[in-house]
């Protein structure tokens, strides 16, 4: 991942936890606009990134195996970039793991046409092409399985970041081991992938970090931001916790 432009023909740039400086920090790289279940459109969430200050953004679209459309969106978002010079664009996608093998539901088209793509649990697949019922799932059970599935990814599936680690058993039941956090941080460094930061989902934000302090592994920054008043708001918090002071 070489440099950054404004209409970006390279990737992000991902640093080790304790290399990160206050600039560093001054990203978002998790967005979704309204072609899924974002609020916005990606000229306005431009417009808001540059009010805020932030120098670069992932647009880092929902999609599934069968999604079409992501040649339209990306042309959409390079066009929106083009009027914005001062901030680093990237359009990506953010796709959900479909087994503990790390298969991905996406296509090898919208992987080609990624600067970014994050990997994330969302569901638990039953393995007859459905899934689980999360009400019917304890949180050592939720836990269980979605450190499994985010494993696969980390060692098998062709991502970038990570993303809302912990997210479903977090959303759940307020809660994520430990000790899984520090296996997938230590996992995603073997493999020097970023592990993501995500102040949507992370309940024990100071809690993570000095997780983070501990394994220092290459980190991501976004917010998970689905509406313009959430956009750089990871940043935000971060640097009111002492991060970025190296």
């Amino acid at each position: 991942m070489n440099g950054q432009e404004s209409i970006c023909t390279s990737r992000p740039v991902f640093h080790r936890y304790r290399d990160l400086s206050r600039a560093r920090l001054n990203v978002e790289l998790q967005v979704h606009t309204s072609w899924t279940d974002g609020q916005a459109t990606a000229l306005e969430i431009l417009q808001t990134a540059k009010e805020r200050g932030l120098a670069a953004l992932a647009f880092t679209e929902h999609v599934r195996e069968d999604t079409t459309w992501f040649p339209r969106f990306r042309e959409e978002v390079l066009s929106a970039a083009r009027g914005f010079d001062d901030i680093s664009v990237y359009v990506g996608c953010e796709t959900k793991a479909m087994d503990e093998d790390g298969r991905l539901d996406v296509s090898q088209d919208v992987l080609d046409r990624c600067d970014i793509v994050l990997g994330v649990v969302h569901r638990f697949p039953d393995g007859r092409g459905g899934y689980l019922d999360f009400e019917q799932l304890s949180y050592e059970k939720t836990a269980d399985l979605e450190f499994r599935l985010s494993m696969g990814m980390v060692k098998n599936a062709p991502i970038d970041v990570l993303a809302h680690p912990g997210g479903m058993s977090l959303r759940r039941h307020g809660r994520f081991p430990e000790a899984c956090f520090r296996d997938m941080m230590t996992a995603t460094l073997e493999r020097q992938i970023a592990i993501e930061i995500n102040s949507s989902y992370l309940v024990d934000m100071p809690a993570f970090l000095a997780l983070c302090e501990e394994v220092n592994p290459f980190v991501s920054i976004g917010s998970d931001a689905h509406r313009l008043s959430e956009l750089g708001h990871c940043r935000d918090q971060l640097l009111e916790l002492g991060a970025g002071q190296s």
